[in-house]
């Protein structure tokens, strides 16, 4: 005998059916809304990676600039300002200064840093910078065999005058200055690249300026122009060419270029040299004054 399906069974079955229906369609929902969340996740990872991959082609990309302070230039500083801590040092102690431990902590960490930066890896579309680097490593290597010459030497200003006049010294340090100028162009290269309508290219390429060309030129065109002036005068010091530059400004805000019968730049770093009158941060002493809107990479020498 057939049972005939009642009211509630009937109810039932539309209820099972149309909860199928709603699982189904939800259950295909989640999946397109998951498809097209995957879809645009990896889309802008794909994107971030294609820009990453474009900035190698980019010659100097400022994620280049920054890598290579850190890399090269900060660890060179380290020992650039430790040098002239030791000369220091050596030159005011006298005979009481081992003057020959200092030698050889110079040379350890002359050869240690060169470990360091050796295995760095700059993109060849950016060849100023390999060029820096390889010119760091070999103004580190001079130093490092200047400092075993010079020990089993005199001591005190004897010793500290010898290690200013010693050639391997020179050489090091010339190489070193290169090396800075060539970063320096690095970072106005980034500059043009990022401003095609900069002013300045045909005055940073002067031996020379006026001080109306001077005027005229960005703070990047300024350091690149110093980083060559100090390279030419064999000037190793313990300040960046930034520092020069807020000196020359301060001088020309203040009215004392004429007073001092300066006629050009060069004439002008040649006696701020002489005299010691740039020091180590005149740049942040002076930034605000001077440098307020310019275009700077993120480096922490700027900031």
């Amino acid at each position: 005998m057939d049972k005939k399906l009642t009211k509630f069974d009937i109810l039932m079955a539309l209820g099972f059916i149309f909860a199928l229906v709603v699982g189904v369609g939800a259950f295909f929902f989640g999946l397109q809304t998951g498809k097209e969340q995957t879809d645009a996740k990896y889309q802008a990872m794909i994107a971030e990676l294609t820009d990453e991959k474009n900035q190698d082609n980019v010659s100097y990309h400022q994620q280049q600039l920054v890598s290579f302070y850190h890399t090269v230039l900060l660890p060179f500083r380290e020992f650039q300002d430790t040098w002239f801590r030791h000369s220091e040092t050596i030159e005011a102690g006298g005979g009481s200064t081992d003057a020959d431990a200092l030698l050889k902590e110079l040379g350890r960490l002359a050869r240690e840093i060169a470990g360091e930066i050796k295995p760095t890896t700059i993109p060849e579309v950016s060849p100023l910078l390999r060029e820096s680097q390889a010119n760091y490593l070999k103004s580190l290597t001079l130093f490092a065999e200047a400092t075993d010459r010079l020990q089993d030497g005199p001591d005190g200003a004897a010793l500290a005058e010898t290690m200013r006049q010693d050639p391997y010294v020179a050489e090091a340090a010339g190489f070193a200055l290169t090396a800075q100028a060539q970063y320096y162009e690095s970072i106005w290269k980034w500059n043009e690249a990022n401003d095609p309508g900069l002013v300045g290219a045909d005055a940073v390429a002067k031996d020379n300026l006026t001080f109306e060309e001077w005027r005229k030129l960005p703070l990047n065109g300024k350091n690149l122009f110093l980083a060559r002036a100090l390279s030419a005068a064999g000037a190793f010091t313990p300040f960046y060419p930034q520092d020069v530059a807020a000196r020359i400004d301060d001088l020309d805000a203040e009215g004392r270029i004429g007073q001092l019968q300066l006629g050009n730049l060069r004439s002008t770093v040649e006696m701020l040299l002489s005299t010691g009158a740039v020091r180590s941060n005149d740049f942040f002493r002076s930034k605000e004054k001077h440098y307020e809107g310019e275009t700077l990479p993120q480096l922490p020498f700027f900031y």
